[in-house]
């Protein structure tokens, strides 16, 4: 996370855990994200297939201070699911 931002967000490929396949900072919270939600990495660096979504499996919370400031990171971690509309409309 970059040390001026208060706030990160780690996406894990489908089954991953060890290495983030994108990594997001801001100064702003990112919106909340939970178990079950769909993640569309169609424009993301190394993304194969614009049918495929990932659905989040696991949402992990890391807080902690540095020089008096609270931060934020989130850790997403995924399986690879088919994007048909049926998914997308929660059908």
């Amino acid at each position: 996370m970059t040390v001026n931002k208060r706030y990160g967000l780690e996406v894990y490929g489908p089954g991953g855990t060890d290495t983030p396949w994108v990594s997001f900072d801001s100064d702003t919270p990112f919106p909340a994200i939970a178990r079950g939600d769909i993640v569309n990495p169609g424009v993301w660096e190394g993304s194969q297939s614009p049918m495929k979504v990932l659905r989040v499996v696991q949402v992990e919370h890391v807080v902690w201070e540095a020089a008096g400031v609270a931060k934020q990171k989130l850790l997403v971690f995924t399986e690879e699911v088919e994007g048909t509309r049926e998914l997308r409309l929660g059908q």
